[in-house]
């Protein structure tokens, strides 16, 4: 059958030209339907992965502000143990091992938390994770030397400089 047979065979007005137009215009709009289904597909899991980041965001920023509420008990437990009179009383020792005892334990529980003390004392200055807060004549410029308050970071992002004093070759 050829294409003039076809279209007097099939009822009314319908050609093989017609049929091929419904047919590119039933592709095309599927078509469209795959674009769209994917797009949409891509919006959720962009959609997923933006509250996955805010989620994460919303817990640091709840350890960071629990954090900074016990850092003041932790930095009196710590200048408690430093400037502790030697009593060689055993009751005393004792007293002093069991201070010594909680602040490891809040070390465990901070580092537990993804929070770190910055190790300052010997390290070569740096701005970004301490503070200077005195210069002491040293061999050496820019080495700390002494340090008078922890510094912290919550993964890698800084919560505290130490506070410290670094060492100048002329003064």
């Amino acid at each position: 059958m050829d294409e003039q047979q076809i279209s007097e065979t099939s009822s009314g007005d319908i050609t093989m030209e017609h049929l091929q137009a419904e047919l590119s215009e039933a592709l095309n709009q599927a078509e469209e339907n795959l674009s769209g289904w994917k797009r949409t597909q891509a919006d959720l899991e962009n959609y997923r992965k933006k509250k996955e980041a805010e989620g994460t965001e919303l817990v640091q920023f709840g350890k960071q502000a629990g954090f900074v509420q016990i850092l003041p008990v932790l930095d009196s437990l710590e200048m408690a143990i430093l400037h502790a009179p030697e009593i060689e009383d055993e009751k005393y020792k004792n007293f002093k091992n069991g201070l010594d005892g909680i602040v490891k334990q809040i070390d465990a529980a901070i580092q537990a938390m993804g929070i770190s003390k910055i190790e300052a004392v010997g390290k070569k200055f740096d701005p970004n994770l301490h503070e200077a807060i005195k210069e002491v004549v040293g061999e050496e410029d820019g080495l700390v030397v002494e340090q008078y308050q922890t510094g912290y970071t919550l993964q890698g992002k800084l919560l505290r400089p130490a506070q410290v004093s670094i060492s100048k070759k002329n003064i």
